[in-house]
């Protein structure tokens, strides 16, 4: 769950991923990274936007029939594609150029990172991500040097240090509803998904695979249906063999659909948990993978890994000088997390002071040293559990847009003034 709060200090006038009145009030221009609820915050308000709301054309898309008293001001542009800005804060400050780059994200259609360029300063901000590719994503971020990467900090943690790719993730659910659908006419399946959006992309590879319809509830169907790459694969059809109508139910005796609620066709249900943050400590030589009657849970994850947050950060390492986390849960996860940054990147930001007594981290002369074999080292395991096994709070997990995260105190430093 996002705790961004929508202001980056050094490009005052704009805000990204936060709509509520404090960034209304001090911002003329709006940026939307995608259409998951913890990043439209606000958006939900009757009030237009007062200035452009600036996003990609699927994300548009989406706002318009979703929210359509920001009509108005949704400007779409294509990833790869610039835009040269004029902002004018509200708040005092001279008027600056700014330019904007979007980039593939690959967390869920039409999400998208943004790069500014202006006002002396070049920041990388990534909303939620995970990228499929880092030779695809080099050809795309030609020519971006970020001093400052707002990152998406959600499973920046030692202990989350690898994920499957998402094709592997996405192959085995795909195996475990063939072999199930092929056994018997009678046999359904039953995605327990961990939250309200973010399998999208899932769903349009079960799709691919399969050609079987997915039946989700009349709630779920409304936005998705803004979607047009789902308009032929999710239905109101209960009668279909995969179900995501669920919604986080605990067990398999919850279904709501139904035509699955019948207890006497349980024996006929297979239910499939995609999810990462059961799969603590998960090493690349284990099954990602686990059975429990009939209850299948699989490791699958839209954001990056603790290694893959690593390693794009080596991507960027010869320009970069301050890192501020997107996710954050409490002041003891945002000092665990900066201390595990420092330990990845091997002390490689300095920290000072500016003048007027903020802090201030100045990138060394021989640049970032990312040491990513030590990101499995440098934090304490909070649990015994081997990767996969079923706890209490586990069988109560949500994905990150369902998390109920404590809110920071004012002071928190993402909102404090920093140089590049």
């Amino acid at each position: 769950m996002s705790t961004f709060t929508g202001f980056i200090p050094e490009l005052p006038g704009i805000a990204i991923d936060c709509f509520e009145d404090a960034q209304r009030s001090k911002s003329s221009m709006f940026f939307l990274s995608h259409c998951h609820a913890d990043h439209m915050r606000g958006l939900e308000r009757n009030a237009p936007l007062p200035g452009a709301l600036h996003l990609s054309p699927i994300s548009g898309v989406f706002i318009k029939h979703r929210y359509p008293q920001h009509a108005d001001v949704v400007r779409s542009f294509n990833v790869g594609e610039q835009l040269a800005l004029k902002v004018h804060p509200s708040t005092g400050e001279p008027p600056y150029e700014l330019y904007v780059r979007s980039l593939s994200a690959e967390h869920c259609p039409g999400s998208v990172m943004f790069y500014f360029e202006g006002n002396a300063t070049r920041v990388l901000y990534t909303g939620d991500f995970r990228l499929s590719s880092q030779k695809n994503f080099t050809t795309q971020s030609s020519g971006i040097q970020p001093a400052i990467v707002y990152l998406d900090s959600t499973f920046l943690d030692a202990d989350y240090s690898y994920f499957p790719s998402r094709e592997e993730s996405t192959a085995r659910v795909i195996n475990l509803c063939t072999e199930w659908l092929a056994a018997d006419q009678r046999n359904v399946v039953s995605l327990w998904l961990p939250a309200n959006y973010g399998s999208e992309d899932l769903f349009l590879r079960l799709f691919d695979r399969l050609k079987e319809r997915i039946h989700i509830s009349d709630k779920q169907r409304a936005p998705y249906m803004h979607f047009s790459s789902l308009n032929d694969i999710l239905t109101g059809d209960s009668s279909t063999r995969i179900h995501a109508c669920t919604g986080t139910m605990r067990s398999s005796r919850n279904l709501t659909c139904e035509t699955l609620c019948n207890e006497d066709s349980l024996s006929f249900v297979r239910t499939i948990r995609p999810s990462a943050l059961r799969w603590r400590g998960l090493q690349p030589t284990e099954q990602f993978w686990k059975e429990s009657n009939n209850l299948f849970y699989v490791c699958y994850s839209a954001h990056a890994s603790c290694n893959e947050l690593g390693a794009f950060l080596a991507h960027f390492q010869q320009h970069l000088c301050d890192i501020r986390l997107n996710v954050i849960a409490d002041e003891d996860d945002r000092v665990r997390k900066e201390h595990l940054l420092e330990s990845i990147l091997g002390n490689g930001i300095n920290r000072a002071t500016n003048s007027n007594g903020t802090e201030r981290r100045d990138k060394v002369e021989d640049g970032l040293s990312l040491n990513l074999n030590k990101i499995e080292y440098k934090t304490k395991r909070r649990t015994n559990h081997r990767a996969g096994e079923t706890t209490e709070s586990s069988e109560s997990e949500d994905n990150d847009c369902d998390l109920s995260y404590r809110k920071l105190p004012k002071r928190s430093y993402v909102e404090k003034p920093r140089a590049s």
